[in-house]
């Protein structure tokens, strides 16, 4: 007597449910961290524009001008200065710079100088 198994070859219908089910949360996983990556750049990209926006200000005091915006990556970043960019002879002054967009501000003081 010669029986015959049936061999099945293949997936099965829960088998295959399962690999879409993973493939699903790699590719969810994989959107996400392209996604968490972008955010992380733009922020960075804020906060380079921010420091050099009051950096600028800060500079532009000490060489007696006044600097209300800058442009950097696309963004235009507003500078504010409090303190006294040419301070009376022999002395020295301290000034902040706080520059801000898009919600965002940053804050850098240092000192003016005038030695005559």
């Amino acid at each position: 007597m010669n029986i015959q198994k049936n061999k099945f070859y293949g997936f099965t219908i829960i088998e295959a449910l399962i690999a879409i089910l993973i493939t699903s949360f790699i590719a969810i996983s994989i959107a996400a961290l392209i996604t968490e990556f972008g955010l992380k750049t733009s922020n960075r990209i804020l906060l380079s524009c921010l420091i050099e926006g009051a950096a600028s200000g800060i500079e532009a005091c000490r060489g007696g001008q006044t600097i209300n915006q800058i442009t950097c990556g696309g963004l235009t970043v507003n500078i504010s200065i409090t303190g006294d960019c040419q301070p009376a002879p022999n002395t020295c002054s301290d000034i902040t710079a706080t520059a801000s967009t898009k919600g965002k501000s940053l804050s850098l003081t240092d000192k003016v100088c005038n030695f005559q």
